[in-house]
């Protein structure tokens, strides 16, 4: 019973990357030369996740402060999110809204590249942390569930998983954090 249960687990997990990512290749592709692209010019990666995908989004963007598969230098990565100060303020005064957006209004500058990850759920801070980068000029890509329904205004790049499992789709993201920093440390670093 419990191998049946893992051989299950293990074909969920390899559809849904396989249906993803061999779906999406040439947007992945394209979006990590945006990365790379960014970084040539001295811009950075902002990367935040809405509720409890936070540390994955900061998992992302720590695989290009430290490295993914080989000593390189750190690669300009910034997770927003971590403050929790803020957050009990902007909560405490009814306005936790606000907690991506007030630190990208810190952050960003215009030619940056924010990647944003949503459980598919309405988050208003995620919702506002990305307009707030549109307004700064910032290129915003979204990873959510495929059948999500994002009636916000839409990012200019969305990486779609097509899972309607929550553990598959947070293995999932994880997958799409390696996937981009494997393709812009090969562009980046000749590997």
């Amino acid at each position: 019973m419990d191998q049946e249960k893992i051989n299950e687990i293990i074909r969920e997990h390899t559809t849904c990357i396989e249906t993803t990512f061999s779906l999406q290749a040439q947007a992945v592709t394209d979006f990590s030369h945006r990365v790379v692209e960014a970084f040539h010019r001295g811009n950075r990666l902002l990367a935040l996740g809405g509720g409890s995908l936070a540390p994955i989004a900061e998992l992302i963007a720590n695989l290009f402060l430290y490295r993914l598969g080989f000593e390189r230098p750190q690669l300009p990565a910034v997770a927003l999110g971590g403050n929790r100060g803020l957050a009990h303020a902007l909560g405490r005064d009814g306005q936790y809204r606000q907690y991506y957006a007030r630190q990208v209004r810190m952050l960003a500058i215009e030619g940056d590249v924010l990647v944003a990850v949503s459980d598919g759920h309405r988050d208003d801070a995620l919702v506002e942390g990305l307009q707030a980068a549109r307004q700064a000029g910032v290129f915003t890509a979204l990873v959510l569930p495929a059948r999500a329904d994002w009636s916000e205004e839409p990012p200019d790049l969305s990486f779609p998983i097509e899972t309607d499992s929550t553990a598959r789709f947070g293995e999932a993201v994880l997958f799409f954090g390696h996937l981009l920093c494997q393709l812009v440390e090969a562009e980046l670093f000749g590997i």
